[in-house]
């Protein structure tokens, strides 16, 4: 058994210089403008492991060759996992102003944003390390208030306690919501113009079309090659899903 896993440690290790020297291929394609060889080249690093910056890098390669399906998709994938991020979400929205569908976000009530924006000042790493941190520091200040005798530590110590305490319960609660929308395979992009239907089937009356770039949420899973989607603006309708990829 030891052995295996020996083994099996040194295989994974011979793959990370092949990974990085392939990394360094495929910018230098970028960077020598060869958009489709460094494109194929992050593709393939991503079959060894998914990587936001190298979903963002091969974003950047389909925002190149205008291809602003891929771009999008890929940009979005980049966002999930880095969601702080500001030059992935700069170049997101850049890619969605060259879409042909505007979708108007009927649900940006300014408190609502305020508390996303929030949400997605860091990844579900930084807030678990945020709040495991936090826990830390409770510890000591609960250390400090029951061994030293000093009066200005046992008025503070109870204060900064809670105010501890409240930072580990919310930064648990923004992993968890991050982590949510991590495993969340609901949403998709749609990859070239299709039409929506009213029911799922070819027949049915086309509601509206939907073209490439365009992210859509699917709210009805059970129907084979159908979807049901909704958009950020509430109208829904049904989508063959090979339209569609997940993001």
């Amino acid at each position: 058994m030891i052995r295996i896993l020996t083994l099996t440690a040194f295989f994974a290790l011979s793959l990370m210089p092949a990974i990085g020297q392939t990394k360094a291929e495929a910018d230098s394609a970028y960077q020598q403008k060869d958009y489709a060889r460094a494109a194929q080249i992050y593709e393939h690093i991503l079959t060894h492991g998914e990587d936001a910056f190298v979903y963002y890098n091969l974003g950047n390669c389909y925002y190149r060759m205008h291809d602003m399906a891929h771009a999008v998709l890929n940009y979005e994938r980049a966002l999930l996992r880095e969601p702080s991020n500001s030059d992935i979400r700069f170049n997101l929205a850049l890619a969605r102003s060259k879409t042909q569908d505007k979708m108007a976000d009927t649900d940006q009530f300014f408190i609502f944003y305020w508390v996303r924006s929030l949400i997605n000042a860091h990844n579900t790493d930084g807030w678990a390390r945020g709040a495991v941190l936090s826990f830390g520091l409770l510890l000591v200040v609960a250390f400090l208030r029951l061994f030293f005798r000093q009066r200005y530590i046992r008025l503070l110590a109870p204060y900064v306690g809670a105010a501890l305490l409240v930072m580990v319960i919310l930064f648990n609660v923004f992993a968890y919501v991050q982590h949510g929308e991590y495993l969340d395979k609901t949403h998709a992009i749609v990859m070239k113009t299709t039409d929506v239907r009213s029911t799922p089937d070819t027949s049915g009356t086309t509601v509206f079309a939907l073209h490439p770039g365009t992210k859509v949420k699917i709210i009805d899973d059970t129907m084979g090659r159908w979807k049901q989607i909704r958009l950020s603006d509430g109208k829904q309708g049904w989508i063959i899903k090979d339209d569609i990829e997940l993001i």
